[in-house]
């Protein structure tokens, strides 16, 4: 461990409990509380593990965030290599009311993460590994798992499984959509609040893929979750479970690979004038419906040298180009700028797609601040005002020309072919479209401006929204009712809460759109 250092300057304490459990668990860590790291809880862990301080040199590689708005902030990181790590930071962070918190890719960006100040940091990315078993198809994925990995080894062993898919915010230049797969996001934060992607209409989100899991609970017990083995909690961790524990581990069900794990893309871009068509062909699409290997993505991007507005279309269809084609074929009767096809396999996907600037969106920089809601279909008039709103923006604040207006159509047969109260994720009726307003930003001056600029196109699209309700993805949420993104039915917010008060009664895990005791 990089404990030497840490020893000699911080100096050999003795094991102190500093104080009894709280309800709220926000105590920040003081200069004592840093030594008592170093001496006590540096003897708990494994020889794999680290422990790293500010003042270390790789102190900004272990800690840095997508995104630096509303971030929380952390005095020791601690890098677990095997799970008795975990439980040896859960026991002697709970046990002297420091909060902290885990982290995989470090993209999450619920609000209420600003409430982790000056605690412990639980890097997972050391528990990375991926075991595909041939024979059953299972792939046994460790709790600090990013998405590139797990495509890798799933491709290579001739399956696939659905996937988170994101946006790349950042400099267009007269360059095709970079818009795909986030390889560098953590598979087991993507996957507890619902996990949408390319593939869903073929197998579902990533929540109907899991059929174990391996979790430290606040009390410092480690246990397995599933169908068979705390089933009252399987059905809360799928959907909410960023509220009940630490994912050490997850065992995912994966599926032969469609058309050999190849992938015909097209990515296309249109000028202002026919945004009408374009949302019109969406409908007619998504009306029909969309096929389940299809995935469609529409993109409001900025040209860096003009700073006006562009449309970008990004078709990822899992199947034969044939097939494909035949989607694709009513887009480029629309006339657009660029039409462009390419056959990618699933492990290049990322990487190929867009000219290869699918990387870009996994840069961690600046301040992104993201608001979001579900469409059933798209209303023109509203769609023009928010676009033509997007220009203006842009033209009056030049420093947000990293940002992107998202809407993410995915095939949804299998999605809503599962069981709607088989699991805590409420909203499988409620997603044709899933869209994801991310301003990006470098000048923290603009925040106030953005937030509320950003909030007031998701109040834009809210009436003409298709339903009845506010829907949002829980992963993309921000400020909304619990009930946006939890569930309208009264009995699901109580059944979570019920298994908060079981699982978590001390609340240590509360900031990530926290389920109230």
């Amino acid at each position: 461990m990089f404990l030497k250092a840490a020893l000699a300057s911080l100096g050999l304490l003795a094991a102190t409990s500093l104080a009894a459990p709280s309800i709220e668990g926000t105590t920040r860590l003081n200069s004592f509380e840093k030594r008592d790291v170093a001496s006590t809880l540096a003897t708990r862990l494994s020889r794999g593990a680290s422990i790293v301080f500010p003042q270390d040199a790789n102190w900004h590689h272990v800690t840095e965030r997508w995104t630096k708005y509303l971030a929380p902030s952390f005095q020791v990181a601690v890098e677990p290599a095997v799970e008795a790590d975990v439980v040896a930071i859960v026991k002697y962070a709970v046990a002297r009311n420091i909060s902290f918190l885990a982290q995989g890719g470090r993209h999450g960006y619920a609000p209420e993460l600003q409430k982790i100040q000056n605690g412990i940091l639980i890097n997972m990315e050391q528990i990375n590994h991926v075991v595909v078993d041939n024979a059953t198809g299972i792939a046994t994925v460790g709790g600090g798992t990013v998405y590139e990995q797990v495509i890798n080894a799933t491709y290579a062993a001739g399956r696939e499984m659905s996937r988170l898919y994101c946006a790349w915010q950042g400099t267009i230049i007269n360059l095709p959509p970079a818009v795909g797969s986030c390889p560098c996001v953590g598979v087991l934060g993507a996957t507890l609040g619902g996990g949408h992607g390319r593939l869903q209409g073929l197998h579902g989100m990533s929540i109907d893929s899991i059929r174990r899991l391996r979790v430290v609970l606040a009390n410092g017990k480690a246990i397995n979750v599933s169908q068979h083995e705390n089933a009252d909690l399987f059905w809360g961790i799928r959907g909410a479970g960023q509220n009940y524990g630490i994912v050490v581990e997850a065992d995912f069900q994966t599926a032969p690979q469609v058309s050999h794990g190849l992938l015909y893309d097209v990515e296309m871009q249109f000028v202002d004038e026919q945004l009408e068509q374009v949302l019109e062909l969406m409908n007619q699409q998504i009306r029909a419906p969309l096929p389940p290997g299809l995935a469609v993505n529409i993109v409001f991007g900025a040209n860096t040298t003009t700073l006006k507005p562009v449309i970008f279309i990004n078709f990822v269809y899992a199947g034969s180009q044939s097939d494909g084609q035949r989607w694709s074929a009513p887009w480029k009767q629309l006339g657009p700028v660029t039409f462009v096809e390419n056959i990618y396999n699933w492990s290049e996907l990322s990487f190929k797609t867009a000219s290869g600037l699918i990387a870009a969106q996994c840069l961690k920089y600046g301040y992104k601040n993201t608001y979001s809601l579900n469409l059933a279909t798209f209303d023109s008039t509203t769609m023009r005002s928010v676009y033509t709103s997007w220009g203006n923006f842009l033209g009056a604040h030049p420093n947000v020309n990293a940002s992107t207006l998202l809407f993410e159509v995915f095939g949804q047969q299998a999605v809503r072919s599962a069981p709607d109260k088989g699991s805590a994720f409420p909203n499988r009726m409620f997603s044709n479209i899933l869209v994801v307003l991310t301003s990006w930003y470098t000048d923290p001056s603009l925040s106030q401006t953005v937030d509320s600029w950003t909030s007031s196109i998701r109040a834009q699209l809210i009436p003409t929204s298709g339903y009845d309700q506010l829907h949002v993805y829980q992963n993309y949420a921000h400020s909304e009712p619990l009930q946006a993104f939890y569930g309208y039915e009264p009995w699901r917010l109580n059944r979570l809460r019920k298994l908060k008060k079981k699982y978590d009664p001390l609340n240590a895990f509360s900031a990530y759109h926290p389920i109230p005791l």
